[in-house]
Order: C-alpha cells, then sequence, then structure tokens
C-alpha cells in the first residue's frame, strides 16, 4: 500500500498498467486489490492507453477488379467444411452473403 500524500513516479506507474494488463482483473478489482483511486488509476492510464494501444484499422489499398471468366462453368464451387459440417455454393455466391452465413454459424 502506497502512504497518502506519497505521489507514484511514471515507472511506477507503467509498472501497474503492465501488471493490471496481465492479470485479467476487471479495472475496479485491479484497483480495489491495489488500494488505488478508480478514478486516478484511469486518469493516469490514458494517456498510456493513447501511446500504445495499436490502431484496430488496418490499411488497404484498392486494386483494380480482375476481370471475371465469361462463363460461369469455369469456376468451380465453394466447398466448406467445418466439423461435420459440409456445405457446397455457386461460385458466384456473393462475399457478402458468405461472410453472413459464416458469421451466423459461430454464433
Amino acid at each position: 500500500m502506497m502512504p497518502k500524500g506519497k505521489k507514484r513516479t511514471p515507472e511506477q506507474w507503467l509498472a501497474l498498467f503492465e501488471e493490471h494488463q496481465s492479470s485479467g482483473l476487471s479495472a475496479a478489482e485491479f484497483c480495489r486489490r491495489n488500494d488505488i483511486h478508480p478514478k486516478t488509476f484511469s486518469a493516469h492510464k490514458a494517456p498510456w492507453n493513447k501511446e500504445n494501444k495499436a490502431s484496430t484499422f488496418v490499411k488497404v489499398e484498392a486494386q483494380t477488379p480482375r476481370q471475371r471468366p465469361s462463363t460461369e462453368s469455369a469456376l468451380s464451387p465453394i466447398q466448406l467444411s467445418i466439423g461435420q459440417l459440409q456445405l457446397t455454393l455457386p461460385a458466384n455466391t456473393e462475399p457478402h452473403w458468405l461472410g453472413l452465413l459464416l458469421k451466423g454459424y459461430q454464433s
């Protein structure tokens, strides 16, 4: 426990943030166990989060679409095997529909 009026150094805060991250505890529970006021913890952690979190966005570069074969018979069907489930779909199945199907199966 930290004595009242004693300030933590940036290095001590960094160690606490890393300990919290690896603990698997909620911020509230971590603060309770370490006798830290949750608002103080959040206020010190906000700049650290901003610097250390990787962006959830992925850069994508657009490319010109490829020419599709003129006949559908030239395309192979899409075959999915997930566990005991086996599904064959036409090659021209829209990607959006396929994504919804897979997302629904994961649920």
